[in-house]
């Protein structure tokens, strides 16, 4: 990690839900300071832009953005000059970035997707639900416990396309996706940041540099480490190209240099004080978990056990998540305990050692893969068939609760 933030503050000033800050500070005495300033910092590129954004309209602002995404800024007539600079900083690709090797060293991941799904809804995006600071956005912005199901396909949407071979090239499809993320994040925060319910003082800023940061942890080390649990193991150079593409990711998000990991260690240390600081969890917290397990994630699971299995689906959930989140947080979001987590773990040892063995077999990897893709088209027709979404993230969702980044279809 390297920089400055943007109009650093003291670390003395911290958001009173914090926990445990001084513990942090002294055992990352570099990164915590880094952290913690990093709850009053917004994103000052996107942010600008959706400032301009209220002045031009909502949707005019979303079409120059994704004609900036599909054509180049120099398509873009009349462009604002916080739209211009945002994407003199997108254009210009850090000299650590080589997309080529980073495709060519994940080409095989698919081979996993199953597991990746599971992982997604049962580790990454559960694990977030552990901070009530870090998910009141959802909850004011009423996105989650009414459309548990939908929220998750708009995540896997952006993550496939970004993790697809060439999808973080300059005019590719998770390019584009990426950085309408960033300026979702924008869009959300100028909103609550005027809202009477968003407690600052408590909070800090709305989806902050600190949490932002975060975000890398939520996607790629957290899942890293849940798909191990369950045997999807990865080899070393995947694994690497993993963790850079994430880095890419997380500069295209616009996360800070100061706080953007670059490795499995400093995810590791983010993670860390992330932890330690994490406000406790409250009720919608747990209502957040209770969602995505009874409107999705039990669901799916049944889809996978056999038909006199699927009764168990519930506890088979509950297990993979006190699995990866650990028996500590899975007791403050009141996740049932159940004696299937040591099955789970004794399974996913076997199936790491079957999968290490099988890996070296010369032909498997792509056919695997090719197995792999062939049941994410199927699975992600199947979901958007079962909850009606056509659109990809929430700016085109075509219906819905209001939302501050949501644009009425004809106007995008």
């Amino acid at each position: 990690m390297s920089g400055i933030l943007s109009e650093p503050d003291s670390p003395s000033r911290i958001p009173s839900s914090l926990r445990l800050r001084d513990e942090a500070l002294e055992r990352f005495p570099e990164l915590a300071p880094a952290y913690l300033a990093g709850m009053w910092q917004g994103e000052p590129l996107a942010d600008a832009f959706v400032a301009d954004a209220a002045a031009l309209g909502t949707g005019r602002a979303m079409r120059m953005l994704r004609t900036a995404c599909r054509e180049g800024i120099e398509a873009v007539a009349d462009a604002p000059a916080s739209l211009v600079a945002l994407f003199a900083e997108l254009d210009a690709v850090p000299d650590w970035v080589d997309l080529e090797a980073i495709d060519r060293d994940c080409r095989y991941l698919g081979r996993f997707t199953r597991q990746g799904g599971i992982v997604l809804g049962a580790a990454s995006l559960v694990s977030g639900y552990a901070n009530s600071a870090a998910s009141r956005p959802l909850q004011l912005t009423g996105r989650y416990v009414e459309s548990a199901g939908v929220r998750t396909i708009e995540v896997s949407s952006w993550l496939v396309a970004a993790s697809s071979t060439g999808g973080l090239q300059r005019y590719a499809r998770g390019f584009e996706l990426t950085v309408r993320v960033r300026i979702i994040h924008a869009l959300v925060r100028r909103a609550l940041s005027g809202d009477p319910r968003w407690d600052e003082a408590a909070w800090g800023v709305p989806i902050c540099q600190a949490y932002l940061a975060y975000t890398l942890v939520e996607f790629c080390l957290i899942p890293m480490r849940g798909m191990a649990a369950i045997g999807a193991t990865f080899l070393p150079h995947e694994e690497r190209a993993y963790y850079a593409r994430w880095r890419y990711i997380g500069h295209l998000l616009g996360i800070d240099p100061t706080l953007l990991a670059t490795n499995q260690g400093e995810q590791e240390a983010l993670e860390e004080i992330y932890l330690l600081t994490r406000p406790e969890v409250d009720d919608y917290c747990r209502d957040l978990v209770a969602a995505i397990n009874d409107e999705f994630l039990v669901l799916e699971i049944e889809q996978i056990l056999l038909p006199p299995l699927r009764s168990l689906a519930p506890r088979v959930v509950h297990a993979l998540e006190r699995v990866f989140l650990g028996d500590q947080i899975a007791d403050e979001l009141a996740i049932p305990d159940t004696r299937l987590k040591s099955l789970v773990r004794g399974v996913g040892h076997v199936l790491a050692g079957v999968n290490r063995i099988v890996d070296r077999i010369p032909g498997t990897l792509p056919l695997r893969t090719s197995l792999g893709e062939r049941y994410r088209i199927k699975q992600d027709a199947r979901l958007r068939a079962r909850y009606s979404v056509r659109h990809d993230l929430v700016d085109a969702a075509p219906t819905g609760k209001p939302h501050p980044a949501r644009v009425e279809p004809d106007t995008v």
